[in-house]
């Protein structure tokens, strides 16, 4: 990774969240989404800059427009890659990379959606936002046609273990008792119950995560 994307990638994760509560408090917009369980597409056991070379040969280019993405579990996303058939074609193909936690690699998550370049508002609103399309196309490239066998500096695997699977659910409903608990806390006196919950309810959409989950805000 170059300095400028570097950089660049901090740049996201400091504002974005910041930029987030301006816009949740103006319009009910947001600058951070959240990375779902179903977007999981594969774990590769490499530095986050092979994965990102591979990517780049493939034809997807960084995409630094795109709202910072954090996972259940506070992870924030270190890299955002998008891959389109033309420059204005009418959808694209969005891969998000987390780093593991205490060990090298990235868990490589996927989904298919309108492209920001020619249909903003549609890709905004999350209108032909598809998960296992976009799961299912990052597997093809990326395993089904050896691009990953082919390297001897990856390891990668699909893990498809219930760990995995209950781990979203585990926190979603962590996050639900502290949100009781903060509005038990609000009601009783001389006790602040002023905290942001961490998960955002959206109106017509799925709920997403507060960029307070990440513990850093």
């Amino acid at each position: 990774m170059s300095y400028r994307e570097d950089v660049v990638n901090a740049f996201r994760r400091s504002v974005l969240p910041q930029l987030h509560f301006l816009l949740r408090g103006t319009f009910g917009g947001y600058a951070v989404s959240h990375t779902t369980a179903d977007e999981y597409a594969l774990t590769a056991h490499c530095s986050e800059e092979i994965i990102e070379d591979i990517l780049e040969e493939m034809g997807f280019a960084r995409n630094p427009i795109a709202a910072l993405k954090v996972r259940m579990d506070g992870n924030t996303s270190e890299g955002s890659w998008v891959w389109r058939p033309s420059r204005f074609a009418d959808e694209q193909l969005h891969i998000v990379l987390h780093d593991l936690e205490n060990q090298s690699g990235v868990d490589v998550y996927a989904h298919w959606e309108c492209s920001w370049v020619r249909h903003p508002y549609r890709h905004y609103v999350a209108r032909g936002y598809d998960a296992e399309k976009g799961v299912a196309l990052a597997r093809r490239w990326l395993v089904d046609s050896d691009e990953l066998e082919c390297r001897p500096d990856v390891d990668y695997e699909i893990d498809n273990s219930l760990a995995r699977r209950l781990s979203e659910s585990f926190w979603l409903s962590y996050y639900r008792v502290e949100e009781k608990k903060a509005a038990i806390r609000s009601k009783l006196p001389f006790v602040d119950g002023g905290d942001r919950s961490p998960i955002d309810e959206r109106d017509g959409a799925r709920d997403s995560v507060s960029p307070t989950i990440t513990g850093k805000l």
